[in-house]
């Protein structure tokens, strides 16, 4: 494979856009619904296993929960300061300063949480490689048009990232979909119908008469329990795809999660996933000459005076 198309991304890749506003922003308000929906007598309670104080031993001491007291009464305050950063990231303030922070909430959740959907585990991955999308992104807020290039290391880092988070996706959908076909109830198309008449996660009662009007039409519910893993798939594979395909992708697990979250109540996982997907499918590739953001003099940057792309750089450089 001719790695040229790697080199030419990573100078030319800019990560900024409205998806990763919507995706960072959709992250954290997640989160911030598993926070304020949950008691957290019942997100860091302990377990039969272990007590507070074992819970917060090894790489825990160093979560947020820990660190602020290791009793449940000392968990507001880890709360509070974590509902504060993460209303901070849905608003948008200043990605460069909130990304770390935004890290060590989601590590410090997935860590100590023993009531996890396991959204906060791809949370966890998703908010670590927010870090290099976002430190080169001096906007105050995420939402603001931006209006100058990114400095050329943090756009291979950044292009880095991207590439790692659609790895991710790959693995993570293709795994979910390769392991439900190992039942025999997914590949002979009853799973799906099991799981929606689940007696704790299953559909709610008012939406039951709408399955069951569905299921009883032949071949229905061996369709829709393919259909689910042919989802998984497709969403996987269209990571190794163009923007075109990964939107097509996006799109796809919008449906697929909504109808989870609808199904199952799974609002925080759903959201989590969409975010993720979300991210994956923005990313562009600037045309036209490589600007260099520290050039004040449109000559440094390589372009002639006469040319307005090189007028409009030397207004943003200029006082």
């Amino acid at each position: 494979m001719n790695p040229k198309w790697l080199l030419d991304g990573a100078e030319d890749f800019e990560p900024r856009g409205t998806v990763l506003s919507v995706g960072r922003s959709l992250l954290a308000f997640a989160q911030l619904t598993v926070l304020l929906a949950s008691p957290d007598r019942v997100l860091f309670s302990s377990t039969p296993a272990a007590s507070p104080a074992q819970l917060c031993s090894g790489t825990n001491s160093f979560t947020l929960w820990c660190v602020t007291g290791v009793g449940v009464q000392t968990h507001g305050l880890g709360g509070a300061v974590a509902s504060a950063i993460l209303i901070a990231v849905v608003a948008g303030y200043h990605p460069r300063r909130l990304c770390i922070p935004h890290w060590y909430v989601t590590f410090s959740l997935a860590a100590r949480m023993t009531a996890g959907n396991g959204g906060e585990n791809a949370a966890e991955i998703f908010s670590l490689l927010l870090i290099p999308l976002c430190l080169g992104d001096t906007r105050a807020w995420h939402w603001q048009r931006p209006d100058r290039p990114v400095d050329p290391v943090w756009r291979g880092a950044a292009f880095a990232a991207h590439l790692l988070l659609r790895c991710q996706i790959l693995v993570v959908y293709l795994e979910a979909a390769l392991s439900k076909v190992e039942y025999p109830a997914w590949r002979h198309g009853t799973a799906l119908r099991t799981l929606l008449y689940d007696p704790h996660y299953g559909l709610p009662p008012a939406l039951q008469p709408i399955a069951d009007a569905a299921f009883a039409v032949p071949g229905t519910a061996r369709a829709a329990t393919w259909g689910v893993v042919t989802t998984e798939i497709f969403i996987a594979l269209s990571m190794l795809f163009g923007l075109r395909t990964r939107r097509a992708g996006l799109v796809a697990a919008v449906c697929l999660h909504c109808a989870i979250i609808v199904a199952m109540g799974l609002v925080s996982f759903g959201l989590i996933m969409i975010a993720l997907l979300a991210t994956a499918s923005g990313g562009s590739f600037q045309s036209g000459p490589r600007i260099d953001p520290r050039a004040a003099d449109p000559a440094d940057a390589g372009l002639h005076p006469a040319d307005p792309t090189a007028s409009a750089i030397e207004k943003t450089a200029s006082p």
